[in-house]
């Protein structure tokens, strides 16, 4: 009875974890749609930091949960973004103050 109990608990721990993932996963989406919401309405810079930031942070969101529900191609799309992403703002932050 009390393997019956454990295996239980191992299921609801996963339903939570998947769901806590799902959870992230919509959340990187709302960034996302943030992000290029305020680009196409300018009020934000598409060359700027805050724009890269909430790409990459997105991006970081959707992949975490591509690890309850894997999916290749989103999964690589993710990786391309937080490569780029980090790039970018690497690149903005080395550069002298007068030169933003």
């Amino acid at each position: 009875m009390s393997d019956h109990f454990s295996s239980v608990r191992d299921l609801m721990s996963i339903f939570d974890l998947s769901l806590i993932c799902n959870g992230i996963g919509v959340l990187g989406f709302i960034v996302y749609l943030a992000s290029y919401t305020l680009v196409t309405f300018q009020r934000i810079d598409s060359r700027g930091m805050l724009f890269f930031t909430l790409n990459t942070t997105a991006a970081t969101f959707v992949l975490i949960s591509l690890t309850q529900n894997f999916n290749l191609a989103s999964a690589l799309i993710q990786v391309v973004w937080i490569g780029l992403g980090v790039i970018a703002i690497v690149t903005r932050l080395s550069r002298p103050a007068a030169a933003s």
